[in-house]
This record gives C-alpha cells, sequence and structure tokens, in this order.
C-alpha cells in the first residue's frame, strides 16, 4: 500500500512555518492525486492573510476552497496551484491542472474540482487564472461599453489584468495610474497607456480602483464626473476607508460597485458557475505578452515563511516552484 506525504505551509500570527502532513493512502473513485509544479502568491490578500487582519464577519466569505484552520490563528491558505495527476482517473492521468489548493507539495482531490489546462496555455501562465477571473468579474459588474474612457488605479497583478482585458475591448480608451514609474515599461509591452499621478483623470466614465491603498477611495472621488461608476477590486481587510459620502458621491450620482470574485453577477448565473468560468479565464491567458506578470525569480516552498515577512512591492505574481 502506497504512503504519501507532503509539505505544506501554514501560518500562524504573522509566522510562517512548512510542516510535513500524511495524506491518505487510498483514493475514492472520483478523487486524484496531484503533485504540484507551481503555486502563485496572491499578494494582496494572502498578506492580509498572513498578518492576522481578516476581519471576524469575513471569515465565510473569505475562505478559501480546500483552506485548512482558521483566520488570525492557524490556518493553510492559498488559491493558485498548477499541478500534474500521477494517480487516478485514466480521464485526468498525466494530465496538467489548474486547482484552487494552498501551497503544498502533494495533495489530494476531487476530479470535479480540477480543471485541465489546454496545450496552448503554459503551465506556469496559468498561475494567473484565478486574477484573471477577477477581471473577468468585475468587467460583469461594471458593464463598460464602446466609447468609456476608463482609469485603473494600481498596477499591481489584478489592476495589470483588468487593464489588459480592458485594453482588448474595441472602442474603450484605459489608462492605469501608478506612482511607481518603473511599472511604465511593462505597461507599454503590454500596450497600455500608463501615467503617474491620479491629477492626470479627466472625464472618467469608469475607475477601478486596484491599489489596495485605503485612501484611495477619498482621492479618486474628486476627480469624478457626472455618472462616473467606481469598481473596487481591493480587498483592505481590517483597515478602514473614509468616504466623504455628503459631498461628491451624491450630487455626481456616483455609482460604487463592490466587484468580489467569490460570487459573480446574478445575470451571468444562467450560463456560468465558478468552474466555467475558470475556463473561460484559462482561455483568455492564450497570449505571451502575460508572462511579463510573472515575476521571473521564483522562490521555492521553503522561502515562503521569510517572503511573507518582509514587503513584495514588485507587483507581479510571484511564483512558488517545487
Amino acid at each position: 500500500m502506497d504512503h504519501y506525504t507532503a509539505q505544506s505551509f501554514w501560518v500562524s500570527k504573522k509566522k510562517g512555518s512548512i510542516e510535513t502532513e500524511s495524506l491518505k493512502n487510498t483514493l475514492d473513485r472520483d478523487e486524484l492525486l496531484i503533485k504540484t509544479f507551481y503555486t502563485g502568491i496572491s499578494y494582496g490578500t494572502e498578506k492580509i492573510v498572513f498578518d492576522s487582519q481578516v476581519p471576524s464577519n469575513q471569515f465565510k466569505f473569505m475562505k478559501a476552497p480546500h483552506q485548512e484552520g482558521s483566520f488570525n490563528t492557524r490556518v493553510k491558505y492559498g488559491y493558485l496551484n498548477v499541478g500534474k495527476v500521477i494517480k487516478g482517473s485514466k480521464d485526468f492521468l498525466d494530465k496538467m491542472v489548474y486547482t484552487m489548493y494552498p501551497h503544498q507539495s502533494k495533495y489530494i482531490i476531487d476530479s470535479s474540482l480540477v480543471t485541465v489546462i489546454p496545450e496552448t496555455i503554459p503551465v506556469r501562465r496559468a498561475l494567473l487564472t484565478a486574477n484573471m477571473e477577477t477581471a473577468i468579474n468585475a468587467m460583469w459588474d461594471s458593464k463598460p461599453s464602446i466609447g468609456d474612457k476608463v482609469y485603473v488605479i494600481g498596477a499591481g497583478i489584478v489592476g495589470l489584468l483588468m487593464a489588459y482585458v480592458l485594453s482588448k475591448t474595441f472602442g474603450i480608451q484605459i489608462i492605469i495610474i501608478d506612482k511607481d514609474v518603473k511599472k511604465r515599461s511593462l505597461c507599454n509591452r503590454l500596450g497600455i497607456t500608463f501615467e503617474d499621478n491620479t491629477d492626470n483623470i479627466k472625464n472618467a466614465d469608469i475607475i477601478y480602483e486596484c491599489s489596495g491603498n485605503i485612501t484611495a477611495l477619498e482621492q479618486i472621488f474628486d476627480y469624478t464626473d457626472l455618472d462616473t461608476k467606481v469598481c473596487v477590486l481591493s480587498w483592505y481587510g481590517k483597515q478602514q476607508s473614509k468616504i466623504n459620502m455628503g459631498e461628491n458621491c451624491f450630487s455626481r450620482r456616483l455609482n460604487i460597485i463592490f466587484s468580489q470574485v467569490g460570487n459573480m453577477a446574478s445575470y451571468k448565473l444562467r450560463k456560468f458557475d465558478n468552474l466555467k468560468r475558470r475556463s473561460l479565464a484559462l482561455s483568455m491567458l492564450d497570449d505571451n505578452n502575460l508572462d511579463l506578470l510573472l515575476d521571473s525569480n521564483e522562490i521555492t516552498l521553503k522561502d515562503l515563511p521569510n517572503f511573507f515577512e518582509e514587503e513584495y512591492t514588485k507587483g507581479l505574481c510571484k511564483v512558488v516552484r517545487y
């Protein structure tokens, strides 16, 4: 009888550790054993989890699909995983798959929860899937249309993918804004107009807030026009953002949308569920330019505890190699 063990990353009160755990010896009929090749770090969310800053009333909503433990105590968290099926149904055997599993070297999962990576998509690039789903959700929530002038605040991984998707939509003018001028060259390579100051916002139809900065919303409202939509993709955890609702919010009839990837717009539920949206996101990664969004300096599983104790501001998807 086979005996499977795995190494996994756990977080407890601003400290990370690598632990060895035993997996069950036999697979049920619909289960697969997967060997992880890469995991990705969704830095904004995972840093909030690492710092124990998840609000208690959001524990249920922010729980990752295969999370173990509880937020702000001891938890195994993460949701960008690419691996190879090494045991299970012949329909999946030896296939490369994407799942929303945490940082772990091997794991067992039900076959209904995996998505086979198309052969046209490099497996490393598939780590962008969840962030692409975020951009898809924001498109569905905000409904940009031909002729819109659109700004994205923050050139992190979510902001860059948001701007990328918008730039592929015919008839939309898109500008991304980030105070880090080093992001300009990356945006230029993606064909996205870059600015380094929110003072440049003029005549905006939609503004997407992707900076993670709690002061960004109040600043954005100063640059809105009548009926501007403000779509918030950042998650601030326990941090509080001050909004002067008695000022521009009312007089300019602002439409403030909070877009969260765990749920999707009700009008899309007739055709999409989470797995169908995930397949759509994977298909939208068929562009070699998107490799620019993956940090070329990979780390290993054992590096994760130290990684989260430091600030990572590069704005790319950090890749963990197994």
